[in-house]
């Protein structure tokens, strides 16, 4: 299956801002893909550059959360597949092929697929034997959609019916958190992102996980999920991964003692105002 031109009937779309160390690498694999769509959300480095000099289709967008971000961007493509990619993520070669295949022999059981993702820190990937993360990024694109609502750790909707999702081989190489000051500086942002997220669901702070959360995000990134095998790397990722689950809880509980706070002020002031009231008509009743 290909398009007139003979290039493979897959949209790739991108979110950006500031990509351009790693933007030239991810775009250089999809060249036979018949369309890239990047959103872009005001880069102030060469990722514009970049993206014209490889045929993208560029639109503009201030950001507006990653799930809203991303439907935005899906709503600008047009080919019967979707590939969606982040502007610091690189598909192998055993990956792209892959995804040549299964769009080419176009099987309508299939309406998307797992890709298995692998960060690299410090120079060096995780190790292959650990436990990687799997998530749908290829889908027939009108079965697919991201909620506004998922601000943080967006993923696609698929509506599968009677279809199935199929894992493919390969991986997605994930570089946007390679050096500890990266790693921090993401930590920082998609904690707030995520609490946001998570008070605008009803989901409070709770008092256990702010004293569990840490000791069990680390036991399960380091043990369960085989971190350990990536040596230092690996212990440092853990402990990353565990800040960032005791700065979600953490920022939840800031947010509700600030509204509390805010609240008894605005009570104290009412009640400030109402003796005022009473003593000025006291004072005009003499």
């Amino acid at each position: 299956m290909s398009d007139a031109n003979g290039k493979l009937p897959v949209s790739v779309f991108l979110i950006t801002k500031n990509c351009g160390r790693w933007l030239e690498q991810v775009l250089e694999p999809l060249a036979d893909f018949a369309e890239i769509v990047v959103l872009d959300s005001g880069s102030r480095d060469d990722t514009l550059a970049i993206a014209q000099r490889h045929g993208a289709i560029i639109h503009h967008q201030d950001f507006l959360g990653f799930g809203a971000q991303k439907q935005a961007a899906l709503e600008f493509c047009s080919q019967p597949w979707a590939l969606n990619l982040d502007g610091d993520e690189i598909i192998d070669e055993t990956l792209r092929d892959a995804i040549v295949r299964l769009v080419r022999e176009d099987d309508p059981t299939v309406v998307g697929a797992r890709v298995r993702i692998r960060d690299w820190f410090i120079g060096v990937p995780a190790s292959k034997a650990a436990r990687p993360i799997r998530r749908v990024r290829l889908f027939r694109r009108d079965r697919g959609r991201f909620l506004a609502r998922e601000t943080v750790h967006e993923s696609v909707q698929l509506d599968t019916g009677e279809g199935r999702v199929v894992d493919l081989p390969g991986w997605i190489e994930h570089f946007g958190v390679e050096s500890v000051a990266l790693r921090v500086e993401k930590i920082n942002r998609y904690s707030s992102y995520r609490a946001e997220q998570d008070l605008a669901r009803g989901k409070g702070p709770s008092a256990l996980k702010l004293f569990t959360v840490f000791p069990l995000r680390f036991l399960k990134s380091y043990l369960l999920r085989r971190a350990c095998l990536s040596g230092r790397r690996g212990l440092i990722q853990s402990v990353a991964n565990a800040y960032y689950a005791f700065l979600i809880e953490a920022k939840k509980f800031e947010s509700r003692e600030i509204h509390r706070q805010n609240v008894g002020e605005g009570k104290m002031r009412a009640e400030g105002a109402d003796d005022q009231r009473r003593h000025d008509a006291n004072k005009g009743e003499q």
